[in-house]
């Protein structure tokens, strides 16, 4: 087991170097900032990668760590140029994500689950007001247009230069005072026994 995980998660080198992965006061979007292992995630809406390492991984740590408040999930926005929908899209996740957890939880489900279809037609509005109440609608356009919902996106993006982000998903991991980057999709059951072997 130890080996299969290991050949898959760690194909990027360990980065002992890397002064932080993370702000310090940047929001989980699920688990608490004082959880033993913090996971960044950079993230792109339009990235089909992103799509199937978010609905097939992530929303099970989001499940099975960070509510356990073993994990804390952060997520950047880093939407890539060859996208034509990509940075829209982050604004509807990075507006949500002020909201709160709930509303980033719904919007992003959303997202994803719907990737194919926006993609195509542009229509991101109509995919994430089928997700929320007309209210809550109401209350996230109200946010899209808060100068800070751009700015968040940007100092993302600058983040994630800043750390060699150089595809998406990439990600994160600080567990014992230790940072390792690991770029691409990793299957549940292999991302699962590294966190449990990090939790021994």
């Amino acid at each position: 087991m130890r080996k299969a995980y290991c050949i898959v998660l760690f194909v990027v080198a360990a980065l002992a170097s890397v002064a932080r992965a993370a702000d310090t006061d940047a929001a989980c979007v699920g688990g608490k900032p004082i959880a033993p292992i913090k996971i960044e995630v950079f993230s792109d809406y339009q990235c089909p990668a992103c799509r199937d390492f978010y609905l097939g991984t992530m929303r099970n740590v989001l499940l099975d760590y960070a509510d356990a408040g073993k994990v804390c999930v952060i997520y950047r926005e880093f939407p890539l140029n060859m996208h034509a929908h990509a940075r829209e899209a982050a604004k509807y996740g990075a507006s949500a994500m002020r909201m709160g957890p709930r509303y980033w939880a719904q919007v992003t489900d959303a997202l994803y689950q719907n990737q194919d279809k926006w993609s195509s037609d542009g229509n991101i509005q109509a995919v994430v007001a089928g997700a929320l109440t007309k209210a809550d609608m109401t209350r996230l356009q109200k946010e899209m247009s808060n100068p800070a919902t751009d700015a968040t996106i940007s100092s993302d993006i600058e983040l994630g230069k800043k750390l060699e982000v150089n595809q998406t998903p990439t990600f994160f991991i600080t567990a014992k005072g230790k940072t390792e980057k690991v770029a691409g999709v990793v299957q549940y059951p292999i991302l699962r026994r590294y966190l449990d072997d990090k939790l021994k």
